[in-house]
Order: C-alpha cells, then sequence, then structure tokens
C-alpha cells in the first residue's frame, strides 16, 4: 500500500543542522497535495533545540512512502 506524508524539511542558515518533521499522512496523494497547498511551501523558522534556537530555512512537499501491512 501506498501512502503520502506531507514532510518539512529545516535547515539552519549558519551550521549544520537538519530537522526533518513528517506533518501528517494520508492515503490519497489528492488529498496529501491539498493539504500541502493550503501551506507554504518554503517558510523561514526559529526552532528552539536544548543547546539554544536555529535559525531554519524550511521546504515543505509530499513524499511517496510503501506501507507494509
Amino acid at each position: 500500500m501506498k501512502i503520502f506524508l506531507v514532510v518539512s524539511v529545516a535547515r539552519q542558515i549558519d551550521g549544520e543542522y537538519v530537522v526533518v518533521k513528517a506533518e501528517k499522512a494520508f492515503k490519497e496523494s489528492t488529498k496529501a497535495s491539498e493539504f500541502a497547498n493550503g501551506l507554504a511551501k518554503r517558510y523561514a523558522e526559529t526552532i528552539n533545540t536544548p543547546s539554544g534556537p536555529l535559525q531554519c530555512v524550511c521546504e515543505r512537499g509530499v513524499q511517496e512512502v510503501d506501507l507494509e501491512e
């Protein structure tokens, strides 16, 4: 079975950190695309970590994944 994940990837502006966050999963690609299209594709965000806040540039998209049943 295929599922479709809306995924956000954040890259630290001045550093080496990369953060990947699965936002939501769908059984239909059209539903995933509709959800993702309602959100910003590229955006800036400050991510709080135990070592302090990270200034990041983020991108969001839909990723197809095989789900084992």
